[in-house]
């Protein structure tokens, strides 16, 4: 398979009336249809037959089946749904408006995909770790109609989000946000450190044990481009400087 644009979305609640009267995300729209249209709109706007559409959970809340098929087949792409508290019963077994739907692949609890080289982890909640987070991974999630913020690299992606306007976005204009703060971040930590290394009088050679790395890794970490280093690294030489007394 080739390139496939990808694109990223939580949280519809097509056909939901109670959705436009939440207290802190109320959605102003004056009925559900006009609700529904607006996202239909804003997906077919952006989204290419051959596209993945990732919703997040939480599709339709409807006791129509007809009016949810109705909503599946309006929306342009390949539909892919990671399940979320709708979309399932009390015993946990998938609503069957949904079940019946030709989704691209069968729906599921969690997913991870790569996007643009990066490791994603999708699921309708929000996670404090996540799969290889330890190791930069980014993970999606909705439910919380945009009162939960993300922590490290992890953000809401559901329609309520002000930068989402109630359709989907792809991975880079959804993670530039995060990549700027640990930009700002890195930044910082290395004035901190330099400052530190100056005032405390010691060498590379001689803070490289006190970080666990050869001192040619300490090299490469504070002489490369703040931007192209890994911020958890920095984090630790910070965390042994501030251990040294002056």
């Amino acid at each position: 398979m080739g390139f496939v644009t990808k694109w990223y979305i939580a949280d519809p609640h097509f056909g939901h009336e109670a959705a436009l009267h939440w207290g802190t995300t109320p959605r102003h729209f004056g009925s559900t249809e006009e609700m529904d249209k607006a996202i239909v709109d804003r997906v077919n706007e952006r989204v290419g037959e051959k596209d993945l559409l990732f919703i997040l959970g939480d599709f339709a809340v409807s006791n129509d089946p007809e009016y949810v098929a109705h909503v599946f087949h309006a929306l342009r792409g390949r539909k892919v749904l990671i399940l979320g508290n709708h979309d399932v019963d009390k015993k946990g077994r998938i609503q069957p408006a949904l079940a019946g739907l030709p989704w691209d692949v069968p729906p599921v609890h969690v997913m991870e995909t790569k996007d643009g080289g990066k490791r994603l982890y999708m699921s309708h909640y929000a996670h404090r770790v996540w799969p290889a987070g330890h190791y930069g991974s980014f993970h999606f999630y909705g439910h919380s109609h945009g009162n939960f913020p993300g922590i490290g690299r992890s953000r809401d992606v559901g329609i309520d989000m002000p930068d989402m306007d109630f359709g989907p976005r792809r991975f880079d204009d959804l993670t530039s946000g995060i990549l700027e703060v640990e930009d700002r971040e890195k930044y910082l930590i290395s004035n901190e450190i330099a400052v530190a290394m100056e005032d405390k009088a010691i060498e590379r050679w001689a803070l490289a044990p006190l970080c666990k790395m050869p001192e040619g890794d300490l090299d490469r970490l504070l002489d490369s481009n703040v931007r192209d280093v890994d911020v958890r690294e920095l984090r630790a030489v910070l965390a042994a400087l501030q251990g040294v007394e002056a």
